[in-house]
């Protein structure tokens, strides 16, 4: 996925190193193993002693998982070689995790992941951020404040925890504040399968996942839950800042957003001419396919027009791209054939062989999973015809 999973301006929250600190402190004080030998000829607590049994829980039922036959059957990044190092060392000697050393190194968080911990990690693959547009993936690497915000949203401080204490833990607060929710049997975290469980290193335990996990922000509390990031090649056309951006359509229901983002203008006209404005800021929630500009441009001369001169048909077009009552993300869309609109007629839906997700065979979505107070919203380059 990242996970699909997705312009990345939405992410604008700030990880909290001293989490990891406060965590790793109150967890070693509290959970130090007993020992059977007079106190006082005991060694001051370190984290090393909750973490050796909490390593030896873990690697009693091993790494499984259909990714980890790719993992190294010897050498420092071999499942044996990795319980040697720090998680970050660790990483960075499996070829699997190349892409996410090269985050986390730009991200400064190298020194973090190699401290005592203990940490539990979901590591992406290199193919979960190859799903990522790479303009996108650029634009995150770019920013280290969103940069960070994301890779904390992948680490828990203070456990290490395997595959079964995720189940019955079934959610965990991370580094980056927000929580991760964990399917019963630990082989899931936010839905996304888990493609080897259980790899340990010196100081956590690895879960190593096929998506890049998105975390909340302050701007997006009133989002759907498991809303995804928005992607796209169509995405880089919308504002950075302001009420046309990301993170501002979020603030202001469906027409509303739409008449800040220059990329949708003459859709804002046509929704006006057909006296739809109330309807779609109304409560909702909506799934929207939004045309854009050039969308418009590449009708027939003479069409739009004669369209907008005629309301009847005029809100018959536009409500063939409103979907009442659901909020749907790509990734829900992309295991659906089909979804019956305001207009009344169903439109069906596909994904094509890049992965690109289409819409009645007509349009191909450009910028997908953009949120507004009441809505969904999937940019699309053409425009749905009845």
């Amino acid at each position: 996925m990242i996970t699909r999973n997705r312009t990345t301006k939405l992410l604008v929250a700030v990880a909290s190193f001293s989490l990891v600190a406060a965590a790793c402190g109150s967890d070693t004080n509290d959970s130090a193993p007993a020992s059977d030998a007079p106190a006082a000829t005991e060694a001051p607590v370190s984290t090393e002693a909750p973490m050796t049994t909490e390593m030896d829980d873990a690697m009693a039922d091993g790494p499984f998982g259909p990714a980890c036959d790719a993992v190294p059957t010897e050498g420092e990044g071999s499942f044996a070689g990795m319980t040697d190092d720090t998680a970050a060392t660790a990483a960075s000697n499996n070829p699997l995790l190349s892409t996410l050393v090269t985050a986390v190194t730009e991200a400064g968080l190298v020194d973090t992941l190699n401290s005592d911990g203990p940490f539990t990690i979901f590591a992406p693959t290199n193919d979960a951020f190859a799903a990522i547009p790479a303009a996108d993936l650029d634009a995150v690497l770019a920013d280290k404040e969103l940069l960070t915000s994301i890779l904390t949203y992948h680490v828990v401080a203070g456990e290490s925890l395997d595959a079964a204490a995720l189940g019955s833990a079934g959610s965990a607060e991370t580094v980056n504040g927000a929580t991760l929710e964990f399917g019963a049997d630990g082989t899931t975290v936010n839905g996304v399968d888990v493609l080897c469980s259980n790899v340990v290193t010196a100081n956590a335990t690895v879960h190593i996942i096929g998506e890049v996990l998105m975390p909340p922000t302050d701007d997006m509390d009133e989002m759907e839950e498991g809303a995804m990031m928005p992607t796209g090649p169509l995405c880089s056309a919308v504002p950075a800042d302001g009420e046309g951006s990301f993170a501002g359509m979020t603030d202001d229901t469906a027409a509303t957003a739409a008449s800040n983002n220059p990329v949708l203008s003459t859709l804002v006209t046509a929704v006006q001419a057909a006296g739809l404005v109330d309807t779609l800021n109304s409560d909702g929630p909506f799934t929207i396919f939004a045309p854009a500009n050039p969308a418009f441009d590449a009708l027939p001369e003479g069409t739009l027009d004669a369209v907008l001169a005629d309301t009847d048909l005029l809100t018959s077009i536009l409500t063939l791209h409103v979907v009442a009552g659901e909020q749907l993300s790509s990734a829900d869309l992309a295991e659906l054939d089909s979804v019956t609109t305001v207009n009344g007629a169903d439109i069906s839906l596909g994904v094509a062989g890049d992965g690109t997700l289409m819409v009645n065979g007509q349009a191909s979505v450009g910028c997908a999973d953009i949120q507004t107070a009441n809505a969904t919203v999937h940019v699309i380059d053409a425009v749905l015809m009845p």
